[in-house]
């Protein structure tokens, strides 16, 4: 009799164990998803954003060719004015409020970069800004263009 009463209180510290340690493994596990989540989110905030930089970017060179002014010795140059037509902006500001996320364009500029052998050189730049608050991302596109 005197065995059993010595190990009456060992099952209640071994639960009391087991319970402490599936605790500690439920909240690193939340953790963990958790990060798995906010991080598949900005991955789906940032490619949408990158997208869209990119087809503003399309826009934008299908309003260079063919040249809307033929006078003009560049189409490049006609539109890269500063600041841009606001044609141009309007219709690229819808490009991307029509888009599914919470997307607005940050940023639409062109400028020329210079000259080279006769060349003229040309940096057209488009910056969307996707999500809010702590899931907000921003992508930048360039696209540089060459004339004659």
């Amino acid at each position: 009799m005197s065995r059993k009463s010595n190990q009456e209180g060992s099952m209640l510290i071994i639960v009391i164990f087991i319970i402490v340690v599936l605790g500690f493994l439920a909240a690193s596990l939340s953790r963990t998803s958790w990060s798995d989540n906010d991080s598949n989110t900005r991955t789906v905030l940032g490619t949408q954003a990158w997208l869209l930089s990119h087809s503003v970017n399309e826009y934008v060179m299908t309003r260079f060719y063919p040249d809307p002014d033929p006078l003009s010795s560049s189409a490049v140059s006609t539109f890269c004015t500063d600041p841009m037509p606001g044609a141009v902006i309007n219709v690229a500001n819808t490009i991307v409020a029509e888009s599914a996320m919470n997307c607005s364009l940050n940023q639409l500029q062109c400028s020329s970069r210079g000259e080279l052998d006769d060349l003229v050189f040309y940096v057209l730049e488009s910056s969307v800004v996707c999500g809010s608050g702590i899931s907000q991302v921003q992508r930048n596109q360039e696209v540089w263009v060459r004339e004659k």
